[in-house]
């Protein structure tokens, strides 16, 4: 081979490194440039679904805010359920003590009535209702179920013990 072929032979393959380079290179843009334009498309997809994330986030904020509320409320009313039955506790021990007494009072006034000792000397038992008792002042059942202490007068009779309704 001669010099001149030899030369050509040089050139032909240095123009077909360069072409190769270039094809590379070209084809390497193209692949930059399709991946710069699939990330501005995304960022564009970014920017118009913002909002709407925005606003489902916000959404859960205020159905936090709501479940908060909520609790705070069914706190508050557990709480209030339980003042009301320590309340209701209360006034049903201070119901029975003061039915207690009152029972303690009407036994005391039977103890100290005489007609009431004429009464058990007879057999007539007072809790019971017998014809000619049933409304009698110291019957123990009124109409309506309601305990009737009786008007009864003497010692150890008080003015609470006797019925206000009229």
């Amino acid at each position: 081979m001669s010099t001149n072929d030899w030369i050509l032979l040089v050139i032909a393959v240095v123009v077909a490194l360069v072409v190769v380079a270039v094809l590379v290179w070209t084809l390497r843009n193209r692949r930059a440039e399709r991946r710069r334009a699939e990330a501005e498309r995304l960022r564009r997809s970014v920017e118009e679904n913002r909002p709407g994330v925005e606003q489902r986030a916000a959404s859960a904020e205020r159905t936090e805010a709501e479940a908060r509320r909520a609790a705070a409320e069914a706190e508050a009313k557990a709480a209030e359920a339980e003042r009301l039955r320590a309340r209701s506790e209360d006034e049903r021990r201070t119901a029975e003590a003061a039915r207690a007494e009152l029972d303690e009072r009407r036994r005391r006034a039977e103890e100290l009535d005489p007609r009431a000792a004429e009464g058990a000397d007879r057999g007539d038992h007072r809790g019971e209702s017998t014809p000619g008792t049933a409304g009698s002042p110291t019957s123990n059942s009124v109409p309506g179920g309601e305990g009737r202490i009786g008007e009864v007068g003497g010692a150890g009779a008080h003015r609470n013990d006797q019925d206000f309704r009229r």
